[in-house]
């Protein structure tokens, strides 16, 4: 009887902590919790989105970054009042209006004077799709004051580079292929389209991953790191090559069905010519990046597995500590929730 007793309270004790684990790691979602979360934790009292949260407001940065992230988000939920009050603190907070037109600075510092391509694209891309879903043609309207600034003064032989500078008239010679956006480059039209669908299908190199830079000027590639490689840019290069080419870049899939079926797991950083982990921690962003891949490519097993890993990263804990969550981080992962639970809603 006492043996009975004793098994029946390690079953209910095993339950309980399998319920704990298991509340700990179903943050919830849902636009009403994203949107308050971004309100409580990230916004600092003059409603700027800042990269930490919580107590690290008042000393984070404010980035471009995060408000075209979370205009993107929402976007995808639909919210057309906050999706309004970001694109008013875009034009009256981050634009600068020059003799060679009107660019975004990348962070909100009196001392900037550059932009990002990265963070610019992201912009347009979102103020194209939000000026068709929610009937404001000045959307669409700054979206292509942008465009024309970046074309007029960000190209090296005709290929939009990562940065400039409108104080000294100077820009950057690399292209970050994790820069590209191709949906952006289709939509306006991109005089040198094609060239930017031949810079990313021939970035694949002979191991499963991307170089991550191009050159314009020399017509050739760069590693950011000749011993690793990131696997936030591999994913976000892996994206923008199935967008542009239509088809999945075979080498670096096959590479990753295999983690993700032998193993279950991807670490932040991998080598370069092993394809072995470089470190052993796991990142939000790199299953949250994975999810978006997968479900691009129209990989939905994939898309399962490393969904199942995003829930158990912290920005979807119950309880986060947003002093130690970037935003790009917890972005991603709502982000990536968002879609996959969508996609998944619609089968």
């Amino acid at each position: 009887m006492m043996q009975h007793k004793s098994f029946v309270a390690k079953i209910l004790l095993l339950l309980a902590c399998s319920l704990l684990l298991f509340l700990n790691f179903s943050s919830s979602v849902d636009q009403k919790t994203v949107t308050r979360t971004v309100k409580q934790q990230y916004k600092n009292k003059d409603g700027f989105i800042t990269s930490y949260g919580d107590k690290e407001r008042g000393t984070s940065p404010i980035l471009l970054e995060s408000l075209g992230q979370y205009m993107e988000y929402l976007l995808t939920v639909g919210d057309s009042q906050e999706f309004e009050e970001q694109f008013l603190l875009l034009q009256s907070n981050f634009t600068v209006d020059t003799d060679e037109g009107i660019f975004l600075k990348w962070q909100l510092e009196e001392d900037v004077t550059a932009n990002a391509s990265v963070d610019d694209y992201r912009i347009i891309r979102t103020l194209l799709r939000g000026g068709e879903q929610f009937h404001n043609s000045s959307y669409i309207n700054f979206a292509r004051q942008i465009w024309t600034t970046m074309n007029k003064t960000q190209t090296v032989n005709g290929l939009i580079v990562d940065f400039y500078d409108w104080s000294s008239q100077q820009r950057t010679s690399e292209i970050h292929l994790s820069y590209i956006d191709y949906d952006v480059l289709e939509k306006m039209q991109a005089s040198k389209l094609n060239r930017y669908e031949q810079i990313l299908s021939k970035g694949q190199t002979d191991n499963p991953f991307f170089y991550e830079i191009y050159d314009p000027e020399n017509n050739s590639y760069q590693t950011a790191n000749s011993e690793t490689v990131n696997m936030i840019d591999q994913f976000l290069i892996a994206i923008q090559y199935a967008e542009s080419t239509h088809e999945k870049p075979k080498s670096f899939h096959d590479w990753v069905n295999t983690q993700v079926q032998n193993y279950g797991i991807l670490y932040g950083s991998y080598n370069r010519n092993t394809g072995k982990p470089a470190v052993d921690y796991e990142s939000s962003a790199v299953y949250a990046l994975g999810v978006i891949y997968s479900l691009t490519v129209d990989d939905q097993k994939t898309a399962e597995i490393l969904y199942s890993r995003l829930q158990k990263q912290s920005p979807l804990q119950l309880k986060p500590n947003y002093n130690d969550i970037h935003f790009f981080d917890y972005m991603y992962a709502s982000y990536a929730a968002t879609l996959y639970e969508e996609k998944k809603s619609s089968q």
